[in-house]
């Protein structure tokens, strides 16, 4: 972890908490054994948070590292969907890890670009057929809104429903 202060009041803020609760706790399971105990769930949620935060800020230093030695140079990072949806995994961290190895560096949060491949709306976390868009829709997290990426890519034309509208509609 190149940047521990970054990482530490990245975790305070507004936003990645409703990241937190809203995509990155979702993909918590408990086992059969923390299933019945509510202590044991609450520590095994816990240690899944930790585990995920750290993956994905040793990703994003690994990525900034290799892109601040070669700042002409295009990165592509192919992750499993839960790592990069809602710009909360390392894709969201880039930014501030570059700047922080290179305080000219200009990577900001317009240099990154987040493709999903063939997402679903289970990947998306919807609790209906569509693709979720979003989160922070409602009114007291509108300041946070966050989208579930840059574009979304589809190898062959998906069901007309499954989107419940254009993402950039401009």
């Amino acid at each position: 972890v190149a940047d521990a202060q970054g990482f530490i009041a990245l975790t305070q803020e507004p936003k990645f908490k409703l990241y937190a609760d809203k995509s990155l706790l979702k993909d918590y399971k408990p086992s059969p054994s923390e299933a019945t105990d509510e202590a044991a769930t609450k520590a095994g949620q816990a240690n899944f948070f930790a585990e995920r935060i750290l993956v994905h800020e040793a990703c994003a230093t690994a990525i900034s590292k290799w892109a601040t030695s070669r700042p002409n140079s295009m990165i592509v990072t192919i992750a499993p969907i839960p790592d990069v949806r809602f710009m909360g995994g390392m894709n969201g961290r880039v930014p501030r890890v570059c700047q922080h190895l290179n305080p000219a560096s200009l990577v900001d949060e317009e240099a990154v670009t987040t493709i999903l491949l063939n997402p679903n709306a289970r990947e998306t976390l919807s609790e209906s057929k569509f693709l979720r868009l979003e989160i922070g829709t409602a009114p007291n997290n509108w300041t946070y809104q966050t989208k579930i990426a840059d574009y979304l890519w589809f190898s062959s034309m998906p069901k007309v429903n499954m989107l419940p509208r254009m993402m950039n509609e401009q």
